[in-house]
């Protein structure tokens, strides 16, 4: 049996990272300031950066109206934010860096409306938009912050998988054994925030087992959206689902209305990524859990953190990367889609699971110049297994070149 502080984690070496730091989380957003340093503002706090990300300030108070889920420069130079209390998502602003912030404005108060991390961009025309989920149907019972149907004979730890990690039995996954639904919304702004109009609709999947949109497989769901603007000034929208990939939509009309949703050719657990357009290039870059449908079974549904990059707005991806690795995966930077598309899933009773079985997830980035700053929660068995103690996983910052990327 291996020592303990030697299976804490498993780490994949990422040659030519300019730091790793333990202990700031992946949630709000990091943005450069007018003196040359960077900030990471989160919930009600910030720090602040004078080297390019390799180093930070302890936090200090941020002055803003709302909790920070997410920041950007606006193209008029200012500082716009958006964030989540009380099931209301509002919207604050600041010309001054973050020394002062605007009264916060309403973007939407319909209930269990959730943005994710980089949930919010300005388009090249200035239109704001912004992206979140809702899950149901419509009794709920809340667990860390999912929104599950309520049913007395498929209560959430009844219907998890399990595997056995040093003879004990671990809950390994959940979502996908309990009955949910969910559905992205997209809300845009023509003013700079100060006012806000809700896409008509909500986006579902409606997708049969080729990924033709005619409904013959039923209704999929699209929950924790990430999205990016195109070259060609289309946005494209990438969502987390259930059928062992990530799913997609477009709009071609700033966010006014979407494409039918079809399964992307990204293998994926139900995990979201997080896609981000490079300012310099227009490319797109993405992380994500690329995994296999027979690793989702076998328990690994987020054992692999990997990057790609789409060079055409997300019709085709290359530089696949593995970031991060559990043990008991092959080291492969390039999964391939598998058919058909439709559901998977853990398997109930996953079996035995190697000492260094991990796993990564809900990667926050952003790009400051010629550096990639890349957040996300790391867990295991020693820190905390997946949903069920989300507070003891490992936060993790890595700061790398941009080009790294790409070779």
């Amino acid at each position: 049996m291996n020592d303990p502080e030697n299976t804490r984690h498993i780490v994949k070496p990422l040659h030519g990272c300019l730091s790793e730091i333990l202990g700031i989380g992946a949630h709000g957003g990091v943005v450069a300031l007018a003196d040359g340093s960077i900030m990471l503002a989160q919930e009600s706090a910030s720090r602040i950066s004078t080297d390019g990300g390799r180093t930070w300030s302890d936090p200090y108070p941020l002055s803003c109206p709302i909790p920070v889920g997410g920041v950007v420069r606006l193209q008029s130079g200012g500082l716009a934010v958006y964030g989540s209390r009380d099931d209301r998502t509002f919207f604050s602003a600041s010309d001054d860096d973050g020394k002062s912030w605007s009264e916060p404005k309403l973007i939407g108060d319909f209930p269990f409306f959730r943005p994710l991390h980089h949930s919010m961009i300005q388009l090249q025309t200035g239109r704001l938009l912004l992206a979140g989920y809702i899950a149901g149907p419509y009794s709920w019972e809340q667990r860390d912050g999912t929104m599950v149907s309520v049913h007395p004979d498929l209560q959430y730890d009844d219907v998890m998988a399990y595997g056995t990690w040093r003879g004990r039995e671990l809950g390994i996954e959940g979502h996908g054994h309990a009955p949910e639904m969910g559905a992205t919304v997209v809300c845009r702004s023509d003013d700079e925030g100060r006012s806000w109009t809700r896409h008509p609709g909500a986006i579902m999947g409606w997708f049969d087992f080729d990924g033709i949109p005619n409904g013959h497989c039923g209704q999929t769901s699209c929950f924790e959206p990430t999205f990016a603007e195109t070259p060609d000034g289309n946005v494209l929208l990438l969502m987390r689902s259930t059928v062992g990939r990530l799913v997609q939509s477009d709009s071609t009309d700033g966010g006014e209305h979407w494409s039918a949703v079809v399964p992307s050719d990204l293998p994926s657990s139900e995990s979201p990524g997080v896609m981000v357009r490079l300012p310099a290039t227009g490319d797109l870059l993405l992380v994500w859990n690329q995994v296999s449908r027979d690793e989702i079974r076998r328990g690994y549904r987020r054992g692999r953190l990997s990057s790609a990059i789409s060079r055409d707005g997300g019709h085709r991806w290359s530089f696949f990367k593995t970031l991060e690795l559990s043990e008991g995966l092959e080291d492969l930077e390039q999964v391939p889609p598998e058919y058909p598309i439709q559901m998977v899933r853990a398997r109930d009773r996953v079996g035995p699971l190697p000492d260094g079985w991990a796993y990564f997830h809900y990667a926050n980035l952003d790009v400051i110049g010629d550096t990639v700053i890349l957040r996300y929660p790391r867990g295991g068995p020693l820190l905390g297994i997946a949903e069920q103690n989300l507070h003891k996983q490992e936060s993790v910052m890595r700061v790398c070149p941009l080009q790294w990327f790409y070779e």
